[in-house]
């Protein structure tokens, strides 16, 4: 079996996940945190001293200044955020869990390698605050084991979201044939409507929970300029568009040109991917069609700082042109937020990239010109709405998920704070916990509390 690894190691650990989830007598646990200062709802001011009851993996209510643990109940545990910063967890919309591009051979050609390698990722951009992440391309077909692992407990990782294999034209950017050092797959390729429709098709029985489109080529290649026309045709784009809504899974389409957003926009994507030069008649349409576009500004100046490398290649570009497309794309987040585009975040990240790719992300849209505040809202709340979980995620609000992060400082007066989290918990679950003055803290495997009152 391809994961038979994998399986294993989750099989064993099923029984401490349960047993931790549960408290005494069987009931819900409770926790109770001493917030020093909380940012409820992302894009509004924050509020001062809070208490916040969380019960099971819910949010279950917040009260103003510090109440004591024991009003909640004799097993409840408190931990003392009482000078640190709390607020929703990190949301990173666009990650490659599996795509390692410093992976070796042995690695790169074996499922159950992979596998591990991802979940090591995973397990750490959890520990960064990172509490959700939509993979948007694993054509290995790791990363959907890994979101069920994850999903159950079994192995600590963010709550994942995941697109499966890419779908584009034959030879399009992330669905050509496997190279010999990668995990044997059959691409999504698709050419005619009815081709296009099968693939969706297919990644829908395989369990994806969304389809990416890749309307354009890489930013690496001239199918990624501004002028470049989309590397799929109309109906081939509509008709797996349409499969998608009617298995009623949302579409995140892989864009650069002006064409080649208008394209995927019209054909009802949910998020455009990188977007790097949309013009005004492309942004009158995100903003008619409620779209979300996630800039991905960190892969941008990654790419900047190794030119030589990136450069060249099959139908790539020069250094010099990549150096021109990786200064418009740092700039997409601030020109986007000006005309007024519903923006959401994502790195492009894998396990190549530091863990806290996702909170220099937050950085690179304030460089940008992106109020901070802003900012954490796309990182935040806008990433549960275009998941179609803002009911849900991405607040500090009784009803919602109890995915919840801390830091010693507002990241609204300084961004850079998001870089040192201090606490994570997800699904009620503390997975990270230093307390307010620690330093160099270390991820937890279970929901033990620091101390109790």
């Amino acid at each position: 079996m391809r994961h038979r690894l994998l399986a294993a190691v989750a099989a064993a650990a099923i029984p401490a996940a349960v047993a931790a989830s549960q408290a005494p007598g069987g009931q819900e646990p409770v926790t109770v945190l001493h917030a020093g200062a909380v940012l409820a709802s992302p894009g509004e001011p924050p509020l001062g001293p809070q208490t916040i009851v969380v019960r099971g993996d819910r949010i279950e209510a917040l009260h103003p200044g510090f109440r004591p643990a024991t009003e909640f109940g004799p097993d409840t545990r408190k931990v003392d955020l009482s000078r640190a910063f709390l607020l929703p967890g990190l949301i990173d919309l666009h990650v490659h869990l599996a795509i390692d591009a410093n992976a070796d051979a042995a690695t790169s050609h074996s499922p159950e390698r992979l596998a591990l390698s991802a979940a090591g990722y995973a397990a750490r951009l959890l520990h960064a605050g990172v509490t959700t992440v939509r993979d948007v391309g694993d054509n290995s077909g790791v990363t959907l084991a890994l979101r069920d692992a994850f999903a159950r407990n079994v192995l600590p990782g963010p709550r994942v979201f995941a697109a499966g294999r890419v779908v584009s034209r034959s030879g399009g950017h992330g669905a050509r044939r496997p190279r010999q050092n990668e995990v044997p797959y059959a691409p999504a390729a698709c050419d005619g409507p009815e081709s296009c429709r099968r693939a969706v098709r297919e990644n829908v029985e395989q369990g994806v929970d969304w389809i990416k489109l890749t309307v354009s080529g890489s930013g690496r290649e001239s199918g990624g300029r501004a002028d470049a026309a989309p590397i799929m045709f109309e109906d081939e784009v509509a008709a797996a568009s349409a499969a998608a809504s009617q298995a009623q899974r949302p579409v995140a389409a892989h864009a650069y040109s002006p064409a080649a957003i208008r394209l995927a926009l019209a054909s009802g994507a949910r998020t455009i991917e990188h977007g790097t030069y949309f013009d005004d008649e492309t942004a009158a349409l995100f903003r008619r069609t409620g779209a979300f576009l996630v800039p991905t500004a960190y892969v941008a100046h990654f790419v900047r700082t190794r030119l030589d490398f990136f450069a060249g290649g099959t139908d790539g570009r020069d250094a010099e042109d990549l150096r021109a497309w990786s200064d418009a794309a740092a700039q997409t987040p601030g020109r986007a937020w000006r005309a007024g585009i519903r923006l959401a975040l994502g790195t492009d990240g894998g396990p190549s990239f530091p863990t806290d790719a996702t909170a220099r992300e937050v950085g690179h849209y304030v460089e940008a010109g992106v109020p901070a505040s802003e900012a954490i809202r796309a990182a935040t709340a806008n990433g549960a709405e275009a998941l179609g979980l803002g009911d849900v995620l991405g607040r500090v609000s009784p009803g919602y998920l109890a995915d919840l992060i801390a830091v010693e400082r507002s990241p609204i007066e300084r961004p850079e704070a998001l870089r040192e989290v201090v606490f994570v918990m997800k699904d009620g679950i503390i997975r990270t916990s230093c307390g307010p003055d620690a330093r160099g803290c270390a991820p937890r495997g279970d929901d033990e509390a620091p101390g109790r009152e």
